[in-house]
């Protein structure tokens, strides 16, 4: 992982994830960007990106691959395999 990277505590995550959900909440609006990364059907993964700004969504979408109307019910509760999701709170 070399150098700059550092191991994260199960403490310390869950707390930036809370207070990255709390900051979140407390946002008037909200974007949601549902994807895949990976092209390739048998190897790509669901990824979910919460954001509360415009163009941290629009990147998102440029990144990442865009479901079709049938795929988009991988991303939904209940599908066989979660999205990874990112919170973005900055």
């Amino acid at each position: 992982w070399g150098k700059i990277n550092m191991k994260l505590e199960m403490n310390s995550f869950l707390t930036n994830r809370e207070r990255a959900v709390d900051y979140l909440n407390t946002r008037e609006r909200l974007y949601v960007v549902d994807g895949f990364g990976g092209w390739e059907k048998e190897y790509r993964e669901p990824v979910r990106v919460i954001t509360s700004r415009a163009y941290h969504a629009l990147f998102m979408q440029n990144m990442l691959v865009p479901p079709t109307q049938d795929e988009l019910k991988e991303f939904e509760a209940g599908a066989a395999k979660k999205p990874f999701v990112i919170l973005n709170a900055g």
